[in-house]
């Protein structure tokens, strides 16, 4: 009795496995509701069905992929395979004919295809789901392509000049220009900056040249930041990325390589604002002289040029007269008085060459963080028209600023006297 007993609740069990094989346990399809509609698009981007509508529901997480086929066997990848969750309602994507970049046979070309249309014809699409357990579903359908717009927004001529850039505002290779040509209008177009940490850098464009994603030549002028006050990238080799993308989606990208050298906001102080001065009354033909502590307080080396702590003056010439000019970029201290034709007439240079300053190239530069003593001396060899009068120190950033903290900087009340 117990064993006919046994048999026949096996007997039970095996028919309702049989049943639940049969019936899945009543599990939904992995992939049910599939729909692309319409069935036929003409990507042009005039509005009229640019797009199909692609939905399908997801019974249960699972790696989903939509691809398309061509007549002639080539695939096509619109969407690489990627988990998807179980959702509640129906995942919709819309498509209008760009799938991942491809080439066609015997083309070259300056740039890359991340993205691009396909030709007019029949295709084979295929939406295809994989769960982690193994179980898989396939969903497939026809699309026709009509009137495609195939242009590619190519990137010619892309060009970087110079390779190697230093945006210190040292007035040497402070600027990179950036040349490219479109070859048709765009919905987007931007450059920019990437290093090995992968933090993109913008590149603003000079829109006075060609309208803003129009067809045709663009320029784009980079400091780095500098000019606004920010710091710029660090030293390092960078990559330069030039992406065009039309109204469809097809996106193309340039690339070409940028060193960073010598990098850095320069920030330089006549230390404590302190100046210490000769004299406060002289007789003429005698001289006035100052003796000043120069801190670059950055982490770029300044650039200076002479003439050279320890020259004297006289009051009746300037720096140009002793065969220096204005040099942009170049950091120089200087004196100045209450009566003075011109701005800071006297200049010297921010230490001496070989002993605080360091050769870069044919220039002289002060090290980041260091300091350095520059005196100089000015003759007076004629009574100002205001008589006593102030004299005064500056640290020039010359055709860049003088900042504030060094303009007019600890100024010394003087007297001149005639004999």
């Amino acid at each position: 009795m117990k064993i006919a007993q046994r048999t026949w609740t096996h007997l039970v069990w095996v028919a309702l496995l049989a049943l639940c094989i049969l019936s899945a346990c009543g599990q939904k399809p992995l992939l049910q509701d599939v729909s692309v509609a319409p069935d036929t698009i003409t990507p042009d981007a005039d509005g009229q069905t640019d797009l199909t509508r692609i939905t399908f529901t997801l019974n249960r997480t699972a790696i989903v992929s939509i691809t398309l086929t061509d007549a002639g066997g080539q695939a096509y990848t619109f969407r690489a395979p990627r988990r998807l969750s179980l959702n509640d309602q129906p995942y919709t994507v819309y498509f209008g004919g760009v799938v991942d970049g491809f080439t066609l046979p015997g083309e070259a070309n300056e740039f890359i295809i991340a993205k691009r249309m396909l030709a007019d014809g029949v295709y084979t699409w295929e939406i295809r789901a994989e769960t982690e357990a193994g179980e898989s579903a396939v969903a497939t359908g026809t699309l026709t392509i009509q009137n495609a717009d195939t242009s590619l927004p190519g990137i010619r001529s892309f060009a970087v000049s110079p390779k190697t850039f230093s945006p210190n505002q040292d007035g040497i290779d402070d600027r990179v220009r950036i040349n490219l040509t479109l070859d048709k209008d765009v919905e987007d177009l931007r450059v920019y900056l990437q290093g090995p940490d992968g933090t993109p850098h913008a590149i603003p464009e000079d829109e006075q040249v060609t309208q803003l994603n129009a067809k045709g030549w663009h320029t784009y002028d980079y400091d780095g930041g500098i000019d606004a006050g920010a710091e710029p990238p660090p030293d390092g080799v960078y990559t330069v990325f030039a992406e065009a993308q039309d109204k469809m989606g097809q996106r193309v990208t340039a690339r070409e390589t940028l060193e960073i050298v010598n990098a850095g906001l320069p920030r330089a102080y006549i230390l404590n604002g302190e100046v210490k001065y000769s004299a406060t009354s002289i007789v003429i033909s005698e001289t006035l002289c100052f003796t000043l502590t120069v801190e670059n307080d950055s982490t770029t080396p300044l650039r200076t040029t002479g003439p050279w702590p320890g020259v004297t003056y006289r009051s009746d010439q300037n720096f140009n007269t002793l065969g220096y000019s204005e040099e942009s970029g170049v950091f120089r201290v200087a004196m100045d008085f209450d009566t003075s034709l011109r701005n800071y007439p006297f200049r010297w240079g921010i230490g001496q060459p070989g002993v605080d300053l360091v050769q870069i190239g044919e220039n002289w530069y002060l090290p980041p963080s260091a300091r350095s003593l520059v005196t100089g001396c000015v003759q007076i060899v004629e009574v100002p028209v205001r008589n006593p009068l102030y004299y005064w120190t500056g640290l020039i950033h010359e055709d860049v600023a003088i900042a504030a903290v060094n303009n007019r900087v600890d100024p010394n009340f003087v007297t001149i006297w005639e004999p």
